[in-house]
């Protein structure tokens, strides 16, 4: 299915950066709206994320399910994926660690 494919350039994202990322990525969310599935995010530089990161996380998956698009987390290295576990965010979100969980997630059902 198509897809919406942002890459986060890190290695932390905090309160600056989180709204800066909040501006632009809900309005390609909007305009994306009935032309994609996925709304992909590329974590593969995003070693840490602050409150304000996971905040814009949940924020970003709240619109995306809006538009009936299923958020999917790419490149999610070890330390990024055992925090995304720790606070629970794994059950509204889908995080892969590698080209094939990815391809797996995005596969047409």
């Amino acid at each position: 299915g198509k897809a919406l494919i942002a890459t986060l350039r890190g290695p932390s994202i905090a309160q600056r950066e989180s709204e800066i990322i909040a501006e632009v990525l809900s309005k390609q969310i909007e305009n994306a709206d009935g032309l994609c599935l996925y709304l992909i995010l590329d974590m593969k530089q995003v070693e840490f994320l602050s409150s304000m990161g996971i905040g814009l996380l949940i924020d970003l998956q709240a619109r995306a399910k809006a538009r009936k698009m299923k958020t999917v987390l790419a490149n999610v290295g070890t330390k990024l994926d055992e925090l995304l576990r720790l606070v629970k965010l794994e059950k509204g979100l889908t995080l892969c660690r590698n080209d094939r969980e990815l391809q797996k997630a995005t596969k047409k059902k």
